[in-house]
């Protein structure tokens, strides 16, 4: 696990500093962190369960919270056409974090790069549909439970069925084609 929760706080402006627009939102955050561990296992000793949006901890909302008092991150909120969002983005006192965490940050460089380069283009809604992909197939391979790519997709749509059983193929198939998925 992260040596310490400076750690875990210091990669919350490292990807949002890194992601092309400068800042992230807040879904993007949870799952960057949640593929950051289960696909790169990176130690952040987060405990991700199935939610309504996907896998969730409110542990990396509490960091979020506790990197904004730091003055490490700020959170401002956006408007968009279908509602509001947060922008995240580094704070004053980012660099601040970044050297006090720079051999965790610089160990795990390559873990952020990719993270945002795999999944950075996808918008909330598909990185919650691919977190829920990977999520089921994770804990089948948790419960050494044999599983097909047809009964992912129909897990997936039991939890989440304002996605199209297709549209799951279609994103299942990606992350089969990047090698992400246990069962591939």
């Amino acid at each position: 696990m992260a040596d310490s929760n400076e750690e875990r706080l210091a990669l919350i402006p490292a990807l949002a500093g890194q992601s092309p627009s400068g800042y992230i939102g807040r879904t993007a955050l949870m799952k960057y962190m949640y593929f950051l561990q289960v696909l790169r296992n990176v130690p952040l000793g987060y405990k991700f369960t199935l939610y309504s949006y996907g896998p969730f901890d409110s542990d990396v909302l509490a960091d979020l919270a506790s990197a904004e008092s730091l003055n490490v991150v700020k959170s401002d909120l956006a408007t968009y056409l279908g509602g509001y969002g947060y922008r995240i983005s580094p704070a004053e006192r980012a660099e601040w974090l970044r050297k006090r965490s720079s051999a965790f940050l610089s160990h795990h460089k390559d873990d952020v790069k990719w993270v945002l380069h795999t999944f950075g283009s996808y918008t909330s809604a598909e990185l919650e549909l691919l977190a829920t992909i990977v999520f089921v197939d994770r804990e089948a391979q948790q419960k050494k439970e044999r599983i097909r790519l047809n009964d992912i997709v129909k897990r997936v749509h039991e939890v989440k069925p304002h996605f199209n059983e297709d549209k799951i193929q279609t994103y299942a198939n990606r992350l089969i084609k990047e090698k992400l998925l246990a069962y591939a």
